[in-house]
This record gives C-alpha cells, structure tokens and sequence, in this order.
C-alpha cells in the first residue's frame, strides 16, 4: 500500500511539474483584458507567400493587446510589449498613446506586411476614424512576438 502511495504522489509530483513549466514556458507573456473593449481586425497583405498569413495569425493577440493599452492609456503596459532587445521602451510608448491613444477607440486595422525574414515583420495600423495611419516592426524572440518600441537592435537576440 505504501508503495502505491508512493508512486502516486511522485506521478502527481511530476505532473505538477510539467503544468508549471508549460504554463510559464509555453503561455504568451501578454493576454488580453477584459477592458476596454476594441474593435480590431487583423489581416495578411495579399501575397503569393502563405507565410503572411500564418505569421497575420501568430502576431493577432499581440497586435490586440497593443491597440488595447493603447486605448487605456496604458503606456507601461505597451512598453512591456517591447522586444527583448530594446532599451527604453516607456518614452516611445508614452508618445504612442499620445498620438494614437484617441484613434484606438474605433475601428483599427492591422495589415501584416511580407517581411524580410521570418522573424522581422511591419504591420501598418490604420486607425479608421482618423485616418491615422501607424508602421511598427514585430519581432520574433525567443519564441513570441513583440514590438519594435524604444532604442535597440532588433536582430540582437536572434
């Protein structure tokens, strides 16, 4: 009997384990909040390369949280968005929400441009009721997306 408890404890010990390590390895760093809400569609530009849009669906909960703070006024939360490899993100986000804060309250949407290499890509967001028209750069780090905001080099942790 003790050996049955025994082996059961240690398959709940690992089994605990491996639940910690996928959800802190595997999870995204950023997750939607409940609020505000947005309105926010995520397309590929047309391209011959299906990689567009693969990559359109792998940046979309990203790009959501983005337009998201930025409609919150959340600047530390956008410079918490930047990749791994960029110093200084607060400023640049501060003056995000400061030029584009307004405009995230409508309609946003996010064209996934063909990128240089896989890990590098533009989005260009338009924000439909002011016609105000934002380029950023994704990058691919360690696994997840991130935005190119504040001083860096964004091939520095390839």
């Amino acid at each position: 009997m003790k050996r049955l408890a025994l082996s059961f404890g240690s398959g709940l010990l690992v089994a605990g384990i491996t639940a910690v390590v996928w959800w802190n390895g595997f999870r995204e760093p950023y997750a939607m909040a409940d609020a505000p809400r947005v309105d926010v569609t995520v397309r590929a530009e047309k391209s011959r390369y299906p990689d567009v849009r693969e990559t359109a669906e792998d940046v979309d909960t990203l790009v959501r949280v983005y337009v998201q703070r930025l409609k919150g006024g959340d600047a530390k939360g956008i410079a918490e968005l930047a990749g791994p490899a960029y110093e200084r993100p607060g400023p640049a986000a501060a003056q995000y929400v400061r030029t584009y804060g307004r405009a995230a309250g409508g309609p946003v949407e996010v064209t996934v441009r063909e990128g240089v290499v896989s890990y590098f890509n533009p989005v260009t967001v338009t924000y439909e009721d002011t016609g105000q028209r934002q380029e950023l750069l994704l990058v691919k780090d360690d696994g997840h997306w991130w935005i190119g905001l504040g001083k860096g080099d964004p091939a520095a942790g390839m």
